[in-house]
């Protein structure tokens, strides 16, 4: 899919660079979380602090995308030694929107699935202050030269993408997305 260029130029990072240039310099893997209170939330942003210098060797520029206010960003961030990568604060979830995100049906949020997975993650199940809209799904996007190249929508809330599956793509020479 051709994404269009004048939006993407109009969507700034916390560097205030513009996702069109970071895009157009870099293999971007444009990662939308739900909100910062989510425990898969969490798990996404510890699995990425583990593989990012993979991503790095891979040639692949992290860019976040999150419902909060930047400074809150730039706090969970650095919580998880994530505080290098640009993000993008999109409170009113247009990027989100853009790129189809939905947001999630009772089942796909909250299911038997959902509620089994989390039980068992390291990351407990704590109830933080949200920081964006609860019901919004997550996804996964892979930019290279104004288009997606790959991408991973999340079905569940509880659904744990392969992060460098998805990176690995960009070493390809197909371009088709999931």
């Amino acid at each position: 899919m051709t994404l269009d260029l004048e939006v993407l130029e109009a969507i700034f990072t916390n560097e205030g660079n513009d996702l069109r240039t970071i895009a157009e310099e870099n293999t971007v893997m444009l990662v939308f979380l739900r909100h910062f209170g989510c425990v898969f939330c969490r798990e996404a942003l510890d699995d990425f602090s583990k593989i990012k210098e993979e991503l790095n060797r891979l040639n692949i520029k992290l860019v976040f995308v999150h419902m909060a206010e930047e400074s809150y960003g730039d706090q969970y961030f650095k919580e998880y030694g994530l505080e290098s990568e640009e993000h993008i604060s999109d409170p009113d979830m247009t990027l989100y929107e853009y790129f189809g995100l939905q947001k999630g049906t009772f089942r796909e949020l909250y299911g038997l699935k959902v509620w089994s997975r989390a039980i068992n993650l390291k990351f407990g199940m704590e109830t933080k202050k949200p920081l964006g809209n609860m019901k919004q799904m997550p996804g996964v996007f892979l930019l290279k030269s104004g288009e997606i190249i790959n991408s991973f929508i999340h079905k569940s809330a509880a659904e744990k993408p392969d992060y460098l599956e998805i990176a690995k793509f960009s070493c390809s020479d197909t371009n088709s997305s999931n």
